[in-house]
């Protein structure tokens, strides 16, 4: 039967699955981002439009894989303190408040890169989007910890 603990160990898998994606992107994206291109554009290996949009993947993605790990930690720690049943805690609020800074800096990242191509415009509204929401789940965490924390003190 399916609960919430082996809900927050599946999630736990998978960020660490996302580290080791994120991780291959570091060393084969670059590839990757060739092969797309030679073989559904028909880009020549040595084109300078090749080359160029290899220097954008790598200008966008490695900065970006920074804030991603800062994020899958902050993720896992989050989700190491749910399973601990540590819920209403002020780290909890703080690693949310990572989270969405770390997506404003995608965003911000990923909109430079949308100047030049455009889906990543796309990736820099869907990571803003999702900062945003992070924002007022840390709000209502935030608001829920104060609430916690002066209960504690009537008890």
């Amino acid at each position: 039967m399916w609960n919430s603990k082996k809900s927050v160990n599946l999630s736990i898998v998978v960020c660490f699955i996302f580290v080791a994606i994120l991780t291959a992107g570091l060393f084969l994206g670059p590839w990757a981002v060739e092969l797309w291109f030679r073989v559904y554009r028909g880009w020549s290996a040595d084109s300078a439009t090749m080359s160029r949009m290899i220097t954008l993947f790598k200008a966008c993605y490695y900065p970006s894989a920074v804030f991603a790990y800062i994020t899958l930690y902050s993720l896992i720690n989050l989700l190491f303190n749910i399973k601990k049943q540590e819920i209403f805690i002020l780290a909890n609020v703080k690693y949310l408040r990572r989270i969405s800074w770390c997506c404003f800096a995608v965003a911000f990242i990923t909109l430079i890169g949308g100047v030049f191509y455009i889906p990543f415009a796309a990736i820099a509204v869907a990571a803003a989007f999702v900062g945003l929401m992070l924002r007022i789940v840390k709000n209502v965490m935030q608001n829920a910890v104060e609430i916690n924390d002066e209960n504690q003190l009537t008890i």
